[in-house]
């Protein structure tokens, strides 16, 4: 005997399941899971963190409006973002694993990335994460700024990867690929008597390790001059005290693409250059 489907079951049952998920909307306890992720953000991270609005979504996840996360010191230079989605990888919670998938937008770009957790059903231990950045304009960015420690403008598109754990920030390594488009960077020193040096294109490739940057190419590539650099950064606990440790060449393309040696020391606040 051939059964038949009952369509008026079948349609009470979905019937059902909408109003649950709109219960279940309605009655979210944003405020509740806000209170609790600034208070996680605040123990384990010792960061201000401020939320406008959370809320679930499908997919299940989280939608959070007008993020910002900041130093309790610099709280004027938090990062910020205009909308961040978060939602658990779903073929990693099969496997056991923990796996948060991100999206972003602030600064008149986007950025997209997830975190990899090893540890069954645990966000301690050993984490991987990675980010690609979009369109970012930097010079609306108040944490790129602090930490440039000048106003430098332009288009920022970028790669980021990070190993380590949660309980050891400090000690994470990773490496970080960006292009900056389109920009102006301010001056501190008199660098030929110049007060910043508008570029079509900065590019860079890097890696951190136990507390040092390692700068593999820092290339600008401007109407006036081309500058090459590489060396070390020695982070410091307020990374525009950084020590600077970097040469290279500069090219002056309007003077016959005459060339010198170029050294930069001091730090990221006030650095110091040398010519030879």
């Amino acid at each position: 005997m051939r059964l038949k489907p009952n369509w008026a079951i079948a349609g009470y049952i979905l019937a059902g399941v909408a109003m649950l998920l709109a219960f279940l909307y309605l009655r979210f306890p944003g405020e509740a899971v806000a209170d609790y992720l600034k208070s996680l953000a605040a123990r384990d991270l010792g960061s201000l963190l401020s939320i406008d609005t959370i809320r679930p979504t499908f997919p299940p996840g989280l939608a959070l409006a007008n993020v910002a996360i900041g130093d309790r010191d610099h709280p004027q230079a938090a990062l910020r973002m205009d909308g961040l989605s978060i939602r658990p990888g779903g073929l990693s919670l099969l496997k056991g694993r923990l796996t948060l998938l991100l999206a972003a937008k602030g600064c008149e770009g986007e950025a997209t990335g997830r975190i990899d957790f090893s540890r069954p059903f645990s966000f301690d231990g050993p984490l991987v994460a990675a980010a690609t950045l979009r369109d970012v304009r930097i010079e609306k960015c108040a944490w790129l700024q602090e930490a440039l420690a000048r106003r430098v403008t332009g288009t920022l598109q970028g790669t980021v990867s990070v190993n380590g754990t949660m309980e050891a920030p400090s000690k994470m390594t990773g490496n970080v690929d960006f292009t900056l488009t389109s920009g102006a960077f301010p001056l501190t020193d008199g660098f030929f008597d110049l007060k910043k040096i508008d570029f079509n294109k900065i590019e860079g490739k890097l890696s951190f390790l136990s507390g040092a940057m390692k700068i593999t190419q820092l290339t600008l590539t401007g109407e006036k001059l081309r500058v090459s650099l590489k060396g070390n950064i020695l982070l410091a606990d307020e990374f525009p005290e950084s020590r600077i440790d970097l040469s290279g060449t500069i090219e002056f393309p309007g003077q016959g693409s005459k060339r010198l040696t170029l050294n930069i020391g001091g730090t990221i606040d006030n650095p110091k250059t040398r010519l030879m």
